[in-house]
């Protein structure tokens, strides 16, 4: 089922998870564009995010810092990344929870911190040559999404995850602000212990997963037309320059001078279209 959106022409589209799916998958994302001088022209800027993403081009690949990809798991990255199609747009994105995304992927999150994985490592070279092609093949973008959601719904598993680790990243996803020390208290378990073992699980400390939270967290609401100095406040930053120093560590670039490179009037319907979306840290320039 499409949840609502306003699709502008050749916009992505966006699709909530089966009820099988719901406590795993947020949001799914379909961008189909054929003309090759199109997508060529776009650039694509993606944010720090927790949460890992399963990407699958069924035309051309993508070209990013680290190389050219068509099959990849994306885990929790805490660098902004640049990407630029090699030719015509075809792709599936499935965003993931990432206290949950073990269950499909059948690894922990400190196994794909900053890194890209492809596909076939992960579920094996017919499985993912397979899906490619069967994407690929589908007519519309209701019918490539039900074929990736069978995919995973076929590779359910149970948590091997910590579930104090689980509960931690849930909680600090609900409330990037909390302070360590609460959220210990929360949870029962003293501070040492809960950073101890989130950065095992994770291969990031609980605070680096908060920030990264809270950055995205002040994206969401900027994108809604706050001013910064409210989004500073809303979010739990000491002060505005608090922000600013947090978004330039994670991004390269103050606020300010990031919202003016994506800010250009061609880009604008696909903009708003990933502002509405749990891809609210995807930007196109």
């Amino acid at each position: 089922m499409a949840l609502p959106h306003r699709q502008g022409p050749r916009g992505p589209q966006f699709f909530a998870a089966r009820e099988s799916l719901g406590e795993i998958v947020e949001t799914l994302c379909d961008v189909d564009l054929a003309d090759a001088a199109t997508a060529c022209a776009r650039t694509i800027k993606v944010l720090p995010a927790t949460s890992p993403v399963l990407i699958v081009h069924y035309r051309s690949p993508m070209a990013s810092q680290r190389g050219v990809y068509k099959r990849t798991v994306k885990g929790m990255h805490t660098r902004a990344a640049a990407l630029k199609p090699s030719g015509p747009v075809g792709v599936v994105l499935v965003r993931l929870k990432p206290e949950a995304a073990d269950r499909v992927l059948g690894v922990k999150p400190a196994e794909l911190l900053d890194a890209s994985v492809e596909i076939s490592d992960i579920f094996g070279d017919n499985a993912a040559a397979c899906l490619e092609e069967r994407l690929a093949g589908a007519g519309s973008a209701a019918a490539r999404v039900t074929c990736m959601q069978g995919f995973l719904e076929q590779r359910r598993r149970p948590s091997r995850l910590d579930p104090l680790v689980a509960q931690a990243m849930r909680a600090i996803r609900r409330n990037p602000a909390i302070s360590m020390r609460r959220l210990a208290d929360c949870l029962d378990v003293g501070e040492r212990s809960l950073q101890r073992r989130f950065k095992t699980e994770t291969g990031a400390c609980a605070k680096r997963f908060a920030r990264i939270e809270r950055m995205l967290q002040a994206i969401a609401a900027r994108r809604t037309g706050a001013d910064w100095a409210d989004v500073a406040h809303a979010c739990g930053f000491t002060d505005q320059a608090h922000l600013i120093r947090d978004f330039r560590t994670f991004a390269g670039s103050s606020p300010e001078v990031f919202c003016r490179r994506v800010a250009a009037d061609r880009w604008q319907g696909w903009n708003d279209e990933l502002a509405s979306s749990d891809f609210y840290n995807t930007f196109v320039t």
